[in-house]
C-alpha cells in the first residue's frame, strides 16, 4: 500500500526529532548563562525581596513608611563610620547623603564612604541624595553614584529609581553574564574554564555546598574573583527557589 512508506518516513522523522530533543536536554552547558537556558529558572522579581539602606542625617526627608510597605527591609542610619562600611554588604540599594553622615568627616565623608561601598563584594547600588546647591568639590561623589536624586523626595520618585536600578541588579541573568565574563576572562586555558564551570554547575545542582565552592576557588583558582563569583552565583541559585 502506498501510504506505508510515507508512514514509515514520518515515524523515522518523529523518532529522529525525539532523539535530538533528548540530546539537547542532556548536553552539558558551556557557561552559567547557558545553564540557565537549559534549566529554565522560576524567577519572578518581588518588591519585598529588595533590601534598602537610607544614610542621611535627616531621614525624615524620606517617605520611610511608604518604602517599608512597598519593599522589604529598610534600614536607616543618620550617622555611620567609615569602618562600618562592611555592614552594608548584602543590601541592594543605598540612598546616601554626602554631608553630615560620616562620623570622621561630617562635611565630605560621603565621598570616602561611597568609594568604600563601591569596593564591597556585589556592591550595592548607590543613589546620591542632595538637598544643597551644587558644590563643585562634590562632582566626583556624584560621578561615582549610580544615580542622583534631589530633595524633596516623593514616594513615586523613590519607588521609580529603586525599581529601575534594582530590577537589573537582582536579575539572575545579569548575574550569570557576570560570572561567565569573570571565568572566561581570567581562566588560564579552556581546561581550567571547564573545571571552574563544572564546580559552579555542581553548586547550582545541589551537589556541593557554597562553602565547598568558595574553598575550591580560593585554593585552586586564586586569580578568579571569588567574592564576585560567590555573590553572583547565589543570585542564580535563588532563581531556582530555596
Amino acid at each position: 500500500m502506498a501510504f506505508m512508506p510515507l508512514f514509515g518516513a514520518g515515524f523515522w522523522i518523529y523518532k529522529k526529532q525525539e532523539k535530538i530533543v533528548a540530546w539537547f536536554g542532556r548536553r552539558k552547558p558551556v557557561g552559567v548563562k547557558d545553564y540557565m537556558a537549559i534549566n529554565s529558572p522560576n524567577y519572578i522579581f518581588e518588591n519585598k525581596s529588595v533590601k534598602i539602606v537610607v544614610i542621611d542625617d535627616n531621614p525624615d526627608d524620606f517617605p520611610l513608611d511608604y518604602l517599608r510597605n512597598t519593599f522589604g527591609q529598610v534600614t536607616v542610619f543618620d550617622k555611620i563610620s567609615l569602618s562600618e562600611a562592611s555592614r552594608l554588604i548584602g543590601y541592594d540599594l543605598i540612598f546616601l547623603d554626602m554631608m553630615g553622615v560620616v562620623k570622621e568627616d561630617p562635611k565630605y565623608g560621603g565621598l570616602q564612604l561611597i568609594k568604600k561601598i563601591k569596593g564591597l563584594p556585589d556592591a550595592p547600588i548607590v543613589v546620591a541624595v542632595s538637598g544643597a546647591r551644587f558644590d563643585p568639590t562634590a562632582s566626583n561623589y556624584f560621578e561615582i553614584a549610580d544615580d542622583v536624586l534631589k530633595k524633596p523626595l516623593t514616594e513615586m520618585k523613590c519607588e521609580e529609581v529603586v525599581l529601575e536600578l534594582v530590577k537589573e541588579k537582582m536579575s539572575p541573568f545579569r548575574a550569570a553574564d557576570t560570572i561567565d565574563s569573570e571565568i572566561l576572562g581570567k581562566s588560564k586555558n579552556d581546561r581550567e574554564k571547564n573545571k571552574i564551570n563544572a564546580l559552579v554547575f555542581s553548586y547550582l545542582d545541589g551537589k556541593i555546598t557554597l562553602d565547598a565552592l568558595r574553598a575550591d576557588l580560593l585554593n585552586s583558582h586564586r586569580h578568579i574573583d571569588t567574592s564576585l563569583v560567590i555573590s553572583k552565583v547565589q543570585r542564580v541559585k535563588g532563581a531556582y527557589g530555596p
